[in-house]
């Protein structure tokens, strides 16, 4: 089966001024995406999908295709769906076809080859449509997650009558990461919400999850990349 490797990567950003292409090791945020995706024999192309012509044009040094994203799609309001869409009708066009898809966002520059291929090896198993990576969530909306309410007052995310005195009691919970997600083009394309189809996870060891978002995770990712 054919493996095409996105890395989605806009110009704007709030958090962290320029996140897609700030350095760390004196390489940028995106170099880390591309430069383990041509490193596997799985993956047949890397393709870079951006608004900006600075991070396509590091795209391309760094060996990668681009992919010219639409300014209407590249807001932070944007849902990153949208860009998958493009991305794959952006293709059709070309006339070039794959059969698997796989986004490596930018901002999870811990991640392993080992992760990636366990994302393969899931989303090739009959009847699997999206596959996404988490980690075992520290805190759990049954027992210690908490919400505001209009009134000001707090009360916790999911009530129930069931009591819960531990953790080790509720029912076991997830937090999503950025490592990677893997579909088919034909899913994507009719797809309104990736989460509404048959999804599997693959489990992400949390020293290979930091998500950088923050300028605090940014200062973390430097410390723990070694190469």
């Amino acid at each position: 089966m054919k493996t095409f490797a996105f890395i989605f990567a806009r110009g704007g950003s709030k958090g962290i001024k320029n996140k897609n292409i700030v350095k760390i090791n004196n390489k940028p945020l995106i170099y880390y995406p591309i430069k383990m995706a041509k490193k596997m024999t799985e993956i047949d192309e890397v393709y870079v999908s951006s608004d900006s012509n600075s991070i396509l044009n590091i795209a391309k040094k760094l060996g990668a295709k681009i992919i010219v994203r639409p300014k209407n799609i590249s807001n932070d309001k944007s849902p990153e769906l949208l860009a998958w869409k493009h991305a794959v009708k952006f293709l059709k066009k070309q006339k070039i076809s794959f059969d698997i898809f796989l986004s490596l966002p930018t901002t999870a520059p811990l991640r392993s080859i080992i992760d990636i291929k366990k994302i393969l090896k899931s989303i090739k198993k009959k009847n699997v449509d999206y596959v996404i990576t988490a980690k075992k969530s520290k805190n759990t909306p049954w027992f210690n997650m908490i919400k505001k309410k209009r009134n000001g007052y707090f009360e916790k995310v999911i009530s129930t009558n069931r009591k819960f005195n531990t953790r080790q009691q509720v029912p076991l919970t997830f937090d999503m990461t950025t490592v990677g997600y893997a579909s088919k083009p034909g899913y994507i394309l009719k797809s309104n919400d990736m989460m509404k189809g048959n999804v599997k996870i693959v489990e992400i060891p949390e020293q290979r999850a930091l998500d950088i978002d923050t300028l605090f995770d940014l200062k973390l990712a430097k410390l723990l990349i070694k190469q």
